[in-house]
């Protein structure tokens, strides 16, 4: 299984090649010209983008660093498990805090009557 970081850079790389060779059919096809700013431009920059995107999560630094790590299969299995045992404790005292109001609703109600 690939790390995140590997597959967002393959996945942002290959975009950034797809749409600068839609560009360049554009551009062979006579749909966009060389000297007036066209809708076809905005191919060559969100290519150009996408590749240096790509590039930088290669090197692990840039914008996207954070959101697709490049960690090995046992870190991302430790994160995934910390996060699961995170979440069970967080339901835990959730549902700890639910059986105390219960209990003390009840006690009121007992206390009443």
């Amino acid at each position: 299984m690939a790390n995140p970081g590997d597959a967002a850079s393959k996945l942002l790389l290959g975009t950034g090649i797809g749409l600068l060779l839609i560009a360049g059919f554009g551009l062979i096809e006579q749909r966009m010209s060389v000297d007036g700013l066209s809708l076809g431009w905005l191919f060559v920059l969100l290519g150009l983008i996408s590749l240096g995107l790509g590039k930088t999560l290669d090197r692990n630094s840039g914008p996207l660093s954070q959101a697709f790590p490049d960690e090995s299969a046992e870190q991302l299995a430790v994160r995934v498990r910390n996060d699961i045992n995170t979440s069970i404790k967080d339901a835990s005292v959730g549902s700890a805090w639910a059986v105390l109001e219960a209990n003390v609703l009840e006690q009121e109600l007992s206390q009443e009557e």
